[in-house]
């Protein structure tokens, strides 16, 4: 298994996935992302730490992008300022993307359409 980039050609769905935790997240967020691995069967988190505050970025397939509704997340700037980072990301390799509810994005790349979700974490998960 190689080192898979999140803007290259990837086989399936998978190799994105992991290239977006492996690649794509820390290109952006650098020394404030880690990846968790859950002790308690959960998965694997994608987290980021910023004004101290934990955010687990979820990405899926999903099969329809979401409407552009141009919210901002309640009363949460720091999230405004994540969903911001990954959409200039994206901004920068010409895919354009929508939001909703200042947690969502979506967007097509390869043929596959993706759905990222901020999630705020009261806690370190498991």
């Amino acid at each position: 298994m190689g080192k898979f980039k999140f803007f290259d050609k990837n086989e399936c769905f998978i190799e994105y996935k992991w290239a977006f935790g492996g690649d794509f997240l820390p290109s952006i967020f650098g020394e404030q992302y880690d990846k968790k691995y859950s002790l308690i069967g959960d998965g694997i988190y994608y987290l980021v730490f910023m004004d101290n505050k934990i955010y687990d970025i979820d990405i899926k397939e999903c099969k329809k992008l979401v409407e552009n509704d141009g919210k901002k997340a309640f009363r949460d700037e720091t999230k405004d300022k994540i969903v911001a980072a990954i959409g200039n990301k994206l901004t920068e390799h010409n895919i354009k993307y929508t939001t909703n509810s200042g947690k969502i994005i979506t967007f097509k790349h390869n043929n596959y359409l993706f759905k990222v979700e901020i999630i705020k974490k009261a806690a370190m998960p498991q």
